[in-house]
């Protein structure tokens, strides 16, 4: 996906920090250092963000399975249990990696390639035996450029970033099914889809992310898309916390720090930004009231602890209403002290 010639760069933390004498004056400034991060909070709400392991090659996908968390890197695709031990479940062609996901009991992944070669999608079992997901009818484009994968009524869903995996454009993308009983690939959606990153089932009806053009969309089973949000970055990964979906802006993470956010969308195309200045977010998975993200850049996953435990705001909306609540606060007390004095 050309995400390459990538650095290491600095863990960020997250913290806001507001105090009453911000609030008379009606500023808020929300301290932010290379340890911290700010949240998009209403309130003064800290999030504590966990390292759940660093020095990673490039991590992309983060999948939970049970106890244990499922992650793509450079060359492999590994295991990091509880007590955060690594151990590779299989190895990789090198390249920079793309999805994987859980498939009964049985891991999805996709292979990296390099142009012209065609692009495999791999399945994985828990001892490391490995079989190649095959159309029957072998098609010249095949899977294209294979980013996202999804499960939907046992077939695979997958999003693919560029219809011909050596094509010099981009924004053409395609969302294709691969059936598990027929093996064969179908076109669900081949126009409007820009560069698809990543999907989301629902029901009969897909979510993508739109990495080139900064959109979600959403696409019906029929195929026809329309646009619910814009002006996300460039969005990757997207998860769905049973009201919002949820979706990482790599936001041009190649710069240093990184600016990075996690969005959250509703269904109507309202954004909200839930986190930002947090390095370079790419893959996503929500975990009780935790969110996971992986740094592609930084070679790490991470931990959010009780974020979707929180009621958040958009930054602006959330500053515009601290200002207000610090005209009011600062009338109230002028008042107590005039009926004082």
């Amino acid at each position: 996906m050309g995400l390459n010639n990538l650095k290491n760069k600095k863990m960020l933390k997250l913290k806001t920090i507001s105090s009453l004498t911000a609030l008379l004056i009606g500023v808020v400034s929300p301290l932010i250092n290379t340890e911290k991060a700010k949240a998009a909070s209403f309130s003064s709400n800290s999030f504590n963000i966990e390292t759940i392991t660093t020095g990673l090659a490039t991590p992309y996908a983060v999948a939970i399975d049970n106890d244990d968390l499922i992650v793509t890197v450079d060359g492999a695709l590994i295991k990091i249990d509880q007590s955060g031990n690594i151990s590779t479940l299989t190895s990789l062609a090198p390249g920079v990696p793309s999805d994987a996901i859980v498939f009964g009991s049985d891991y999805v992944v996709i292979e990296p390639a390099e142009p012209p070669a065609p692009t495999s999608i791999l399945r994985v079992t828990p001892t490391g035996d490995v079989s190649e997901i095959r159309e029957i009818a072998r098609d010249p484009i095949g899977f294209g450029d294979p980013i996202g994968l999804a499960i939907q009524n046992q077939d695979l869903i997958i999003a693919d970033f560029n219809r011909v995996n050596n094509d010099p454009f981009i924004g053409d993308g395609r969302l294709l099914r691969y059936s598990n009983q027929t093996k064969n690939v179908s076109v669900i959606a081949s126009s409007n889809l820009g560069g698809a990153a990543e999907v989301f089932v629902d029901g009969e009806n897909f979510w993508v992310t739109d990495f080139t053009f900064g959109r979600l969309l959403f696409v019906t089973a029929n195929g026809d898309v329309k646009e619910i949000a814009t002006d996300l970055g460039q969005p990757l990964d997207i998860e769905f916390d049973g009201q919002y979906f949820l979706i990482t802006d790599f936001a041009n993470g190649f710069e240093t720090p990184g600016k990075g956010r996690i969005l959250r969308v509703s269904k109507t195309g309202q954004v909200e930004t839930l986190l930002s200045d947090i390095g370079n977010p790419s893959g996503l998975a929500i975990d009780g009231d935790d969110l996971l993200f992986t740094d592609i850049v930084d070679g790490r996953v991470a931990r959010i602890e009780g974020i979707l435990a929180t009621q958040n705001v958009p930054e602006s909306s959330s500053n515009t209403t601290l200002i207000i609540l610090g005209v009011i606060s600062g009338y109230t007390l002028l008042k107590r002290e005039s009926k004082n004095n």
